[in-house]
């Protein structure tokens, strides 16, 4: 698959998931988000083989703006998801007051206000815009020379060899997130070329994002106690979910470090 295709499949995939986003079909908020931030991510990183600047510049703004609408929604999906399942792992004398309703209640209450947010912009003049765009581009779209990722390998590289030696605390999660993003780039990159050197590197993505969301899912449950405890219910059981989720993140070192390990050699 040459680059161009690659784009256009995922220019294309905005049109084709819009009914299931409406719908509010399981996994299109997400697919769809995931569609925009590729292109996004490549219509920066091939700056130099894709032509005509100011348009590019110009979708690369909007596919911000689309993303952006859609992120809330799928927080709220993953993350209702993330401590509905830290709740099963709990021993039952452990679950002290209507903990499942709660979680269920406040996620359910976000998702629908974020879902409100996506049907606004689908429903815009902007994202019509966006779509016509996106078409017209790619149709005259020709890409120039050979595609040069060695910016783009050399940042996760910087950023990695940054994070890894760093305490554990907010400034480490800060700068794990900051490697994540980038090796996310590097793997959209990386696919879209139809290079084998995107598996390690999305194994090292996974990894990052696996701790991303625990410490994402550590402030929502720390959100959720506060709640609990100025409604007068007891907000014990969500220390215990604390607690699971900092036990979960005590194997992330050699994780990551097995990961980058590996990912290395793709990303010379």
């Amino acid at each position: 698959m040459s680059l161009l295709t690659s784009l256009q499949s995922k220019a294309d995939a905005l049109a084709t998931l819009e009914p299931d986003v409406r719908a509010d079909a399981p996994d299109a908020v997400h697919q769809m988000r995931v569609a925009a931030r590729t292109l996004r991510a490549n219509l920066r990183t091939f700056e130099d083989v894709l032509p005509s600047t100011k348009k590019r510049l110009g979708l690369i703004e909007e596919l911000g703006w689309l993303g952006d609408a859609l992120g809330p929604a799928r927080e709220a999906e993953v993350l209702a998801e993330l401590v509905l399942d830290l709740l099963k792992r709990t021993p039952s004398e452990y679950v002290l007051g209507p903990v499942k309703q709660r979680v269920e209640a406040v996620f359910a209450l976000e998702r629908e206000s974020a879902l409100g947010v996506v049907t606004d912009a689908l429903d815009s003049p902007r994202y019509r815009s966006l779509l016509k765009s996106l078409d017209a581009y790619f149709r005259t779209a020709k890409p120039g020379k050979d595609p040069d990722l060695s910016r783009l390998h050399k940042k996760v590289r910087k950023r990695m060899r940054a994070a890894l030696p760093m305490p554990h605390g907010a400034e480490r999660d800060t700068a794990m997130h900051d490697a994540r993003k980038a090796a996310r780039r590097a793997r959209y990159a990386a696919e879209a070329l139809g290079l084998p050197d995107a598996k390690p590197i999305k194994a090292l993505q996974d990894v990052l994002g696996e701790e991303h969301d625990r410490v994402v899912t550590a402030a929502a449950l720390t959100d959720l106690a506060a709640g609990a405890h100025q409604a007068g219910e007891d907000a014990f059981t969500y220390g215990v979910l604390l607690g699971l989720v900092r036990c979960d993140s005590r194997d992330f070192d050699r994780q990551v470090r097995k990961a980058w390990k590996a990912a290395r050699p793709s990303l010379r």
